[in-house]
């Protein structure tokens, strides 16, 4: 079966890790930055370890340590259906589809959190702006990414709290 192809017109392809990992981003929209980028280089040792990543968007972090092969499981939640969609097919695109799970839920509700917890490893890329603090961004979904408009660094640590197993990180 064919992997599924971006829509050109909206999306983009964009090769990461010396062409290693492909991700489909919007190509108007919220796209990764250098800081997912870190955030998966810092996630340290997690050999057969299950990880999950909170506000995924595009799954640019699950995806990468799924691709480095370490975990055992990478499970990726975000509220935003198209991004979810969007890391759904990039997994796909890169034959991580049963390395790395992608599914839609909202960190302030545990019924939305992924059932197959507790995990070792819990990572998230937070929204870092307070909401009505600076420019609000008129893209809805850059603004959603960006401020804290649904979950503040508060509801990921909680949601965090609640799925990683006692002596995880």
């Amino acid at each position: 079966m064919e992997p599924p192809s971006p829509d050109s017109q909206n999306e983009t392809v964009d090769e990461i890790l010396n062409g290693r990992l492909q991700i489909i981003q919007k190509r108007r929209g919220y796209r990764f930055s250098v800081d997912a980028l870190l955030l998966a280089h810092f996630v340290g040792p997690c050999q057969g370890e299950a990880v999950a990543d909170l506000g995924c968007g595009s799954g640019i972090v699950a995806l990468i340590l799924a691709r480095q092969g370490r975990c055992r499981r990478v499970v990726g939640v975000d509220i935003q259906e198209s991004a979810v969609a969007m890391a759904r097919c990039s997994a796909e695109l890169n034959g991580l589809e049963g390395r790395v799970s992608f599914f839609c839920g909202d960190v302030r509700r545990p019924e939305c959190l992924p059932p197959s917890s507790p995990f070792d490893c819990v990572v998230f890329n937070p929204p870092y702006r307070r909401l009505r603090s600076g420019r609000m961004n008129p893209d809805a979904e850059k603004a959603l990414a960006r401020h804290e408009i649904a979950g503040s660094a508060a509801d990921f640590l909680a949601a965090a709290g609640r799925i990683v197993k006692g002596g995880g990180a």
